[in-house]
């Protein structure tokens, strides 16, 4: 691999030796959050009426990352306004006495994707969920969904799914999305145990 990069730098091409649209570190909470109202990085963007993150930095113990918003919210611009954002906040206050104060939000997808995943667009939206990852500093992340846990990187969900574990400068907390409880019942008793173990964190 090193000697092909080599011989095709030989031949005459270039390599960057940082990306065009490198990161701002610095970023704080107001410019982030007008960067992705003004993104147009993937076609998701053509969607978009309004940016689906926090209006407002918390700086919260508990983070909460799922893969992407319903229609609702990208139509009135409000995080959980949706059925999945009703249930999630219902489980969070019966078993963790949670209100929406208590807790940041975010979706890897930062404009409205019809349900999608689409790991082009991942791309672009991944930075902007590490800079809400560096501005907030939870001590706990509650990683909804696998296709949100492989994002960062993660694998065997399956097997860690329900297991606390650190990683970097907090910890991790797999669990169920949503959509998968609403069609999997069934599933319910084992996500509020999952719920239950983010109490010492709190």
């Amino acid at each position: 691999m090193i000697r092909d990069l080599y011989y095709l730098k030989a031949i005459g091409y270039h390599f960057l030796e940082e990306l065009p649209h490198k990161r701002e570190y610095n970023i704080n909470f107001k410019n982030l959050n007008n960067n992705i109202k003004q993104c147009t990085l993937c076609h998701f963007s053509k969607n978009r009426k309004h940016s689906l993150m926090e209006k407002e930095q918390k700086n919260n113990n508990l983070m909460i990352l799922a893969s992407h918003a319903d229609k609702s919210e990208n139509e009135s611009g409000i995080l959980l306004n949706s059925f999945k954002g009703s249930l999630l906040k219902k489980y969070l206050k019966l078993y963790l006495n949670l209100e929406e104060k208590d807790f940041y939000f975010s979706y890897l997808f930062k404009c409205f994707s019809y349900g999608k995943n689409d790991d082009f667009s991942l791309q672009s939206c991944l930075p902007f969920f590490y800079d809400e990852l560096n501005l907030i500093q939870p001590k706990i992340l509650l990683c909804l969904g696998e296709y949100a846990f492989k994002s960062l990187g993660l694998k065997d969900f399956n097997i860690l799914r329900g297991e606390i574990f650190s990683y970097q400068n907090f910890f991790i907390l797999p669990s169920f999305e949503l959509e998968f409880i609403e069609k999997n019942p069934s599933y319910e008793k084992k996500f509020i145990e999952d719920l239950i173990k983010l109490k010492g964190f709190l």
